[in-house]
């Protein structure tokens, strides 16, 4: 029994040494700490040591006598109180790139400049005059033409003057075609069986308003040979070859392709150029033989081409800029064409001819009306115009 209460004793005083040596463990670090007290500064072989470290090495919170930061638990998903970190923004997206043309009026004539850019970043005025003044860029009323340079405009129908600087102050913005995207532009034939000559013995013979059924050798030929140019470049697009012609009643068939040209524009969202084929007429004999001229490069015959622009007329309204939203971007696109076609092939354009009412080119903004050539114009030689202007759309369209 003595033994046993020895051992009680001396396991005893093991605890209570045990327990003197750890408070003067804590006295001594707190005492001579750099900093602490009257011992500022001074370095001791306990500063620096973190005797809860080295009694509790397992904790990430117990930082006796150590200037260190506490380490903080890693935060849960579900407290409340942990951060999140913030999600990182969204790419801006690059800004849309147009095509501008600006036009520059000279005593001459006229000529374009082509600038890339984007929407935001655009502000260069559409047009510039070069020693000409602004009376002279008038186009005049009814029953007057205005020549600028090569290009003629001819106005037999609208009853009021028209000035270019007006018209031409706002750049034209064209969006680009991209190739073997979707679909970018619509060709369709108000005046589907308006005919062309297949040989030069037809051309000795007097068809008055030729027409013929024959896609071969009316409009539509021209049209399809325009619509495959374009594709063979890359471009997409709709050819619709839907009937319109309405015995003699020409009007009428404009009722008719309105239905046709809407609903090709609903069912195709990205279309950026819309083109109503059709061809002149001159009605009767010209030296023996019917109209038909030709502009001649490398050896090869191309017919005329001129394009109609419709205005903003209605019978009901007067002018009214609801009638024809877009007459103006309309008749700047047909000047840059035309400028185009003619440094390819000198003398191959008739010019613009205007008219009061829109004839469907109020449905969308870049939609023109072509006459390429007459009756007495071979079939090849418009399908060969036809051509060069789908490079041109190719080309200020790229």
């Amino acid at each position: 029994m003595k033994h046993s209460k020895d051992l009680k004793l001396i396991i005893a005083l093991l605890c209570l040494e045990t327990i003197l040596i750890l408070v003067l463990s804590v006295i001594a670090v707190v005492k001579y700490r750099p900093g602490s007290g009257s011992d500022t500064g001074k370095e001791t072989v306990l500063s620096g040591v973190n005797v809860g470290s080295v009694l509790f090495p397992d904790s990430g919170r117990l930082n006796i006598g150590s200037d260190a930061e506490p380490v903080a638990s890693k935060p849960s998903a579900t407290d409340p109180g942990s951060v999140t970190p913030a999600p990182t923004e969204a790419s801006t997206p690059e800004p849309e790139i147009f095509n501008y043309y600006t036009f520059e009026f000279s005593e001459s004539g006229y000529r374009s400049s082509e600038l890339i850019k984007s929407d935001d970043s655009f502000s260069e005025s559409g047009c510039t005059l070069v020693d000409v003044t602004e009376k002279k860029l008038t186009v005049p009323a009814s029953k007057n033409e205005l020549f600028l340079g090569n290009i003629k405009i001819a106005n037999d129908y609208v009853n009021k003057t028209l000035s270019l600087p007006e018209i031409f102050a706002q750049p034209l913005k064209l969006k680009p075609m991209t190739k073997n995207g979707s679909n970018q532009f619509i060709v369709f034939y108000t005046h589907t069986y308006e005919g062309y000559c297949l040989t030069e013995e037809e051309q000795l013979h007097e068809k008055r308003w030729y027409t013929t059924d024959d896609n071969t050798s009316n409009v539509v030929a021209a049209g399809s040979a325009y619509y495959s140019k374009l594709n063979l470049l890359g471009i997409n697009g709709v050819n619709d070859t839907t009937v319109h012609n309405d015995g003699s009643d020409a009007l009428k068939s404009y009722e008719l392709s309105y239905v046709t040209l809407k609903n090709d524009l609903e069912a195709n969202t990205d279309t950026r150029l819309v083109l109503d084929v059709h061809r002149n007429g001159y009605g009767k004999l010209y030296k023996g033989k019917l109209y038909g001229p030709t502009a001649e490069k490398d050896e090869q015959k191309y017919a005329h081409i001129m394009f109609v622009i419709g205005l903003d007329y209605d019978s009901s309204t007067g002018y009214s800029e609801e009638n024809n939203p877009y007459w103006k971007e309309n008749f700047k696109l047909a000047f840059l064409i035309l400028e185009k076609m003619e440094e390819r092939v000198p003398g191959i354009t008739d010019g613009i001819a205007l008219r009061k009412t829109p004839y469907n080119q109020g449905l969308c903004v870049n939609s023109l009306l072509a006459e390429i050539g007459f009756e007495g114009n071979l079939a090849s030689e418009a399908e060969r115009t036809a051509e060069l202007l789908a490079e041109v759309i190719a080309e200020i369209y790229s």
